[in-house]
C-alpha cells in the first residue's frame, strides 16, 4: 500500500503542484496544499478508484484548494503577509494561459449577468478602452449614464471576486487587467 502511495505521489504531485504554486506562489504553502490533496485522495481511495480521470479531479482540486487558501488568506493577517511576501518575491507570470483563461472566463461570466446596457457599456470602456464620453455619443446616452453603468459593473465584479475569492481590490485589479490581453 505505502508502495502505491508513492508511486502515486511521485506521479502527480509535480504537476499539482504546477498549478497550485501558479495561485499562492509560497513554495511552503504550496508544498502543503499538494500534500494535503494526495493525502485526502489516499484516505478516499475506494471513491477515486471509481473516478474516470483522476488527473482531471487532480488538477482541478489543485485549483480550488489554492483558491480556498487565498480565501482563508484575507481572514489570516499572518498568511496574507506570506502570499503578499510571495508575490513581490516572484511575481505572477501575466501570460499564463491558464490562469488568464480562468480570469476571462470569470469576468465574462459576471458581465453576462449584467444589464445589457451596462454589459454594452463595460465592453466599450474595458475591452475597446473608450473613453465615457466616447462611449456616451456612441450609444446615444450621456456620460453619467456611462459612469452609473460601469459604477454597476465594477460594483459587480467586485463582489463577485470577494464571494469567490475572498478578496476585493487586489484581485479585481488583476482580473481586469486580463481583459487587455
Amino acid at each position: 500500500m505505502e508502495r502505491a502511495f508513492k508511486a502515486l505521489y511521485e506521479r502527480y504531485a509535480g504537476p499539482v503542484y504546477a498549478i497550485v504554486i501558479r495561485y499562492l506562489r509560497s513554495p511552503d504553502l504550496a508544498r502543503d496544499v499538494v500534500q494535503d490533496i494526495m493525502i485526502k485522495l489516499w484516505e478516499r481511495q475506494e471513491t477515486f478508484a471509481r473516478a474516470h480521470d483522476l488527473e482531471a479531479y487532480l488538477f482541478t482540486a489543485a485549483r480550488f484548494r489554492a483558491i480556498d487558501v487565498l480565501r482563508a488568506a484575507s481572514r489570516s493577517e499572518a498568511l496574507k503577509s506570506e502570499i503578499t511576501r510571495q508575490f513581490q518575491d516572484n511575481p505572477p507570470y501575466i501570460d499564463d494561459e491558464a490562469l488568464h483563461r480562468d480570469y476571462r472566463l470569470f469576468i465574462q461570466r459576471i458581465v453576462s449577468e449584467l444589464p445589457p446596457r451596462s454589459r454594452e457599456v463595460f465592453r466599450l470602456c474595458r475591452e475597446e478602452e473608450k473613453s465615457y464620453a466616447e462611449v456616451a455619443e456612441a450609444l446615444g446616452i450621456s456620460r453619467n449614464a456611462v459612469r452609473n453603468s460601469m459604477v454597476l459593473a465594477l460594483s459587480r465584479l467586485r463582489e463577485a471576486t470577494l464571494k469567490e475569492w475572498g478578496s476585493t481590490l487586489p484581485l479585481a485589479l488583476l482580473l481586469l487587467g486580463a481583459l487587455k490581453r
